[in-house]
């Protein structure tokens, strides 16, 4: 009951952040959000039956988990990034580092302390390349997508 809280919590938080973010912003990088989204998602579809980690629970939970993440702070931290960093691409790669490393190495040592996931055979290096390499082909179809629509 208390992961679902936390999990739930990490939902909300993230979500509520964007009662100060500009409309035109998010109309500008809702598209390379999605498609970075999809992208996760991808890899969590593909992480129970390769057993890249694990939660605990039923299908459900598993599910729950995925959601609450990938819907929350991924998603909104993928429109504050863009936001903050759009052009230049130094600035955004060294914003990304660092919120994948702490994604990839200490955060998931917590969630893993906490029961909430633990990584099985991904380990830390492989997971921060995984999440860093999506943030890397985010920006180029940000700017291709951007480049397209001038």
């Amino acid at each position: 009951m208390l992961h679902n809280i936390f999990r739930l919590g990490m939902l909300l938080i993230s979500w509520s952040t964007l009662l100060l973010y500009p409309k035109r912003a998010i109309k500008r990088f809702l598209p390379v959000t999605i498609f970075v989204t999809a992208l996760v998602s991808i890899l969590l579809v593909l992480s129970h039956p390769y057993k890249l980690w694990k939660v605990p629970g039923d299908i459900g939970t598993r599910l729950f988990n995925d959601l609450s993440f990938t819907l929350g702070p991924f998603f909104v931290t993928n429109l504050w990034v863009f936001r903050l960093a759009y052009g230049s691409l130094w600035q955004y790669l060294g914003i990304n580092l660092v919120i994948d490393y702490l994604l990839a190495f200490p955060i998931t040592k917590l969630f893993k302390k906490i029961g909430i996931y633990q990584l099985e055979k991904l380990k830390p290096i492989h997971f921060f390349s995984i999440i860093y390499s999506f943030a890397i082909f985010a920006y180029g179809f940000q700017y291709f997508f951007q480049k397209s629509k001038r």
